[in-house]
């Protein structure tokens, strides 16, 4: 047990990473095949009657806005041509985080110290009696021994099960949009942005109260067993542009938590509007790569523009 546990903690970073690709919507593990790198290939991209990218111009610039799944497979590439396009047309890209650093030591350290409790309570007195007894049953029929878990923070916990999931249904974050565009970036010289730093994320975990996390433990062993069906139903909707459908599987987790819902998606998105909205003055043309689900729902960037009196158009 003591071995297994240290082996938790020695990949605490490599789980994290992807946390911070997918936060809340899915995870994976660090991946062991290479990322798609662009190519020739993008010359044959398919070119649907829509797209979840949408473009807001100003007199000074462009600014188009790409909704990314975190973790695709190898073979839903090429993208489709309109994404190609806005990226050749941006001179530079804004993603979540500042993606460069993701693996840095001082982010795995970082990792460390969110992920681990410091107060001295085990995760087996932080959660009720049947919600632990709930978690202990799923960690067992995946083969993780929750006693493992036993200095780590709810949150955790909740993320590893959807990373060793999705890690076995072959969705790999090398493949995610946000990685693909950023490595991208890099290859051509492209200067990246970042709206949020990775503590302002993981923070996001730790604000959550103990209610909050328990429910969090809930709604994702509920989940674990439709996670392939979803996810699949959730890559299909985004790349025939279907927002209506992507939005409903995005959100659904979140019906009767509304608060929580605001917390990880509106909460961040009006904060986000303080870099985003000031892009419209700049020269330059840019790329916004964020998660899908702020581009939908309540208080969603695309929303937040428009109560701003900015148009937006639909590529």
């Amino acid at each position: 047990m003591h071995t297994f546990h240290g082996v938790i903690r020695k990949n605490v970073s490599r789980i994290a990473v992807v946390i911070l690709l997918t936060l809340v919507s899915a995870c994976g593990d660090k991946p062991t095949r290479p990322s798609p790198t662009p190519s020739p290939q993008a010359s044959q991209a398919p070119q649907p009657q829509q797209t979840f990218l949408w473009q807001v111009k100003s007199p000074q610039n462009t600014v188009y806005l790409l909704g990314s799944i975190h973790l695709l497979k190898e073979s839903d590439y090429p993208l489709a041509q309109q994404i190609n396009d806005a990226y050749e047309d941006a001179e530079k890209l804004v993603f979540e985080v500042d993606m460069g650093e993701l693996e840095s030591s001082k982010t795995q350290s970082l990792v460390l110290e969110k992920a681990t409790a410091q107060d001295g309570k085990t995760l087996k007195e932080r959660l009720t009696p049947e919600t632990y007894q709930l978690a202990k049953n799923t960690a067992s029929e995946i083969g993780l021994p929750i006693e493992a878990f036993s200095s780590f923070k709810p949150w955790f916990f909740s993320l590893t099960l959807i990373t060793l999931k999705l890690q076995r249904l072959e969705f790999n974050p090398e493949n995610g949009v946000d990685q693909y565009f950023f490595k991208k970036a890099t290859k051509d010289g492209k200067e990246t942005l970042a709206l949020e730093t990775i503590e302002d994320q993981f923070n996001l975990f730790d604000s959550f109260s103990q209610g909050d996390q328990e429910q969090y433990i809930r709604q994702t062993i509920d989940e674990l067993d439709t996670l392939e069906t979803s996810f699949q139903e959730m890559v299909s909707a985004w790349k025939s542009g279907d927002d209506q459908t992507l939005k409903n599987l995005l959100l659904k987790s979140f019906k009767d938590y509304p608060e929580l819902e605001d917390q990880i998606f509106g909460a961040r998105n009006r904060k986000w509007m303080t870099t985003i909205e000031p892009l419209l003055q700049k020269e330059d043309d840019y790329l916004i790569v964020v998660g899908a689900g702020h581009l939908v729902g309540k208080d969603s960037v695309l929303e937040l523009l428009q109560a701003k009196g900015h148009t937006l158009k639909r590529l």
